[in-house]
């Protein structure tokens, strides 16, 4: 399947009346004014959208080169990725162009225009501003953004790869996964994590060693009280009462590589656990459902992250007696 047609199997809008678009994908994102600068009989408005907990993941193409007006854009971040073609995007008096080099990142309520090129289609990550800033642990005006980061810069690069493949595995598996609460939870995590890739900001100052040790303790007994359930750095971090940044510095500074990692191989053992019960009780349980109650989405990760914690895939556990 073709990049372009990501997310095909969660179709929002097909429409070739430029009125009909403007107003059902303002009712998306925000209110704008939509001009069509190419051949109007190309207009082929394909908008394909899945919700990921408060976040959305898009996949939107006009077919034609179109200029986008929404004036002052409504209270979201909106990370933007082209897939095929290119665009030029001005936000807050900044302008850049984006293609398959270059990302942007449109700020909350602020003034933007863009204008994409007749075979631009782009994939669009939706956040709410007070998700993003819960996530980084940030007040109410939230991170200072570029408007744009080269894409072949490693940690964004990353990002970027691993996003489109959980696009595609959304493509493929989406109906098993979005009704696991601690699944979506995690893949809206991760989505997140874009940010503080993006976000470039001084280093954070170390605890000390009783408070350190205080928040390690508590974000311990959290994550280990709440396997079954949908995890989040920021809801971690405000248990442990500190910020999502200082926490992952406690976590490093004691040899966990982060939060979230020690909360991933926590799951592996808990998951291990119901695969052995099962075993032993002989229930017709799924390797499936075992992983997406313990928040793994990927199946082909989960069990070569099993294999390398407990030396054996995750199925032959399961016909173990």
């Amino acid at each position: 399947m073709s990049d372009a047609c990501l997310l095909d199997a969660f179709p929002l809008i097909r429409s070739r009346s430029a009125d009909e678009a403007c107003e059902r994908v303002g009712h998306v994102f925000s209110p704008h004014r939509l001009e069509l600068r190419g051949d109007a009989s190309a207009l082929d408005v394909r908008h394909n959208r899945v919700a990921i907990g408060a976040s959305a993941l898009n996949v939107l193409r006009y077919g034609t080169e179109v200029s986008i007006d929404p004036g002052e854009r409504g209270d979201f971040y909106l990370i933007q990725l082209p897939l095929v073609g290119s665009a030029t995007i001005s936000c807050d008096g900044d302008e850049v162009d984006v293609s398959d080099a270059v990302l942007s990142v449109l700020r909350p309520c602020v003034h933007s225009h863009m204008r994409w090129s007749r075979d631009c289609t782009m994939l669009l990550l939706q956040a709410p501003s007070k998700v993003v800033h819960e996530h980084l642990g940030m007040g109410e005006h939230g991170p200072q953004l570029a408007l744009s980061r080269g894409r072949r810069e490693p940690e964004v690069a990353a990002w970027c790869q691993a996003v489109l493949d959980l696009a595609r595995n959304v493509d493929r598996f989406g109906a098993q996964w979005c009704t696991q609460p601690a699944a979506a939870a995690a893949v809206e995590c991760f989505l997140l994590t874009a940010f503080a890739c993006l976000l470039r900001e001084p280093g954070v100052q170390a605890p000390s060693a009783p408070a350190e040790a205080r928040s390690l303790r508590r974000a311990k007994e959290y994550i280990n009280e709440h396997l079954d359930r949908p995890l989040l750095l920021a809801d971690i971090a405000r248990h442990a009462c500190v910020s999502p940044r200082t926490l992952e510095l406690v976590f490093k500074r004691h040899g966990e590589s982060s939060p979230l990692s020690y909360a991933r191989r926590q799951r592996l053992f808990a998951a291990d656990m119901a695969l052995r019960q099962a075993a032993r009780d002989g229930r017709g349980l799924a390797v499936t459902d075992v992983a997406l109650a313990y928040g793994f989405v990927h199946m082909g990760r989960f069990s070569a992250q099993y294999r390398e914690q407990f030396g054996r895939l995750p199925s032959q556990t399961l016909r173990s007696a």
